[in-house]
């Protein structure tokens, strides 16, 4: 894919790019005042839509210098609104976007689809891990499978 179609849907908007051509992510922008109160969460409208290609999600992550976190952060291929970030702000400190602030990044990431299909249980563990299911918040909360 070497070019990736993207439209102003609000006059105003910044047209995502990437800072320097080995990025991987792409930046957005927001393109109106946003704030966001400190512990909460807003919707950063960004003025732009894209033609997410098949096969492929957009996630859109934050900066690497960014307070706040991103959450929602999948676009799908298909989807033609506005791409919308909802920011949340871990800070006791009011944070607010200008129009031209930088919000956050989206990285294009090739998807499998496979048809989902329920099986049982012994199926899917017919051959044991060394792992099983162990590790991470299983651990940490005491689940077993």
């Amino acid at each position: 894919m070497e070019w990736l179609r993207v439209a102003r849907v609000r006059p105003n908007a910044t047209l995502p790019g990437r800072k320097h051509p080995e990025d991987a992510g792409i930046d957005l922008y927001a393109a109106e005042e946003t704030s966001v109160p400190p512990h909460s969460f807003s919707i950063v409208p960004t003025g732009v839509t894209m033609d997410i290609p098949p096969g492929t999600v957009g996630l859109l992550k934050p900066k690497g210098r960014s307070n706040h976190l991103l959450g929602a952060g999948v676009v799908d291929a298909g989807y033609q609104g506005e791409i919308l970030i909802k920011v949340a702000n871990p800070t006791a400190e009011m944070l607010v976007f200008k129009p031209g602030d930088a919000v956050g990044q989206m990285l294009l990431i090739p998807v499998l689809m496979p048809q989902v299909t329920e099986v049982s249980v012994e199926e899917i563990h017919a051959q044991r891990t060394q792992r099983g299911g162990s590790g991470g918040i299983v651990e940490q909360f005491g689940f077993r499978v």
